[in-house]
């Protein structure tokens, strides 16, 4: 099926880059640091509708009905809303900048991503796609030990387009000198990665646990990373 194939680009967060570990762990940090147990928030809570609320807010993202400044100003704050603690906008912002400090910091990695790289790098020329921002990317995969498998490394400050727009692949079609039927978009996000790349006539491999109800364009979908390797 991808016997032409010569470039594959990875997604990072949730894909390669654990976000849910290393977010948590960040979290933690945060809660301690702000001291909410102290306001009656419990630190299970809090972590879980944060990553309800930021996925939410990055899905609005995707389909532009938001800029990217108003994820970190709003997260924290409404998440701490959802649990009726109300704070300022100066403790949210507070709360974000020292999130955003910590995040790429972090070294967690998604089960089976150094195996994966390692049984692939010899193969084809690897790359990042990413909505995230160059700096803060690079960071956490030099922090988390896989910068070398990666050629290219695009991210929407790079790219002046975010996924799903057209504009970010082909974008990475001239950075690489590469071809659609050469390159395998692989990422986690039906919205971002599967819709945009196939919009650009990319095959796609969808690297989810859990089944999107409306999912029809992945040319191939995987539950764990491992299974990569037996579908390329």
């Amino acid at each position: 099926m991808f016997q032409h194939k010569k470039h594959l680009f990875f997604d990072l967060d949730h894909t390669l880059w654990d976000f849910d570990a290393n977010a948590f762990d960040c979290l933690l940090e945060i809660y301690q640091v702000f001291g909410l147990e102290n306001n009656g928030i419990v630190m299970k809570k809090f972590y879980s509708n944060f990553t309800q609320i930021n996925r939410s807010l990055w899905n609005q993202l995707e389909l532009n009905l938001i800029e990217h400044d108003e994820i970190r100003k709003r997260r924290f704050k409404m998440t701490l809303e959802a649990l009726e603690l109300i704070i300022g906008t100066k403790v949210s912002e507070a709360m974000n900048d020292t999130f955003l400090e910590l995040l790429p910091q972090k070294s967690k990695l998604v089960d089976g991503c150094v195996d994966v790289l390692d049984g692939l790098k010899d193969k084809y020329q690897l790359h990042i796609l990413s909505n995230g921002y160059a700096k803060i990317q690079s960071k956490k995969l030099r922090i988390s030990g896989i910068d070398n498998y990666f050629d290219k490394v695009i991210t929407n400050d790079i790219a002046n387009y975010r996924k799903p727009e057209k504009g970010i692949f082909d974008y990475s079609l001239k950075k690489t000198k590469s071809q659609t039927y050469e390159v395998l978009m692989i990422g986690d996000s039906y919205l971002a990665d599967i819709i945009g790349a196939k919009n650009a006539g990319w095959d796609t491999i969808h690297f989810t646990e859990t089944d999107h109800p409306d999912e029809t364009l992945s040319t191939v979908k995987i539950k764990k990373l491992k299974d990569l390797l037996l579908n390329i």
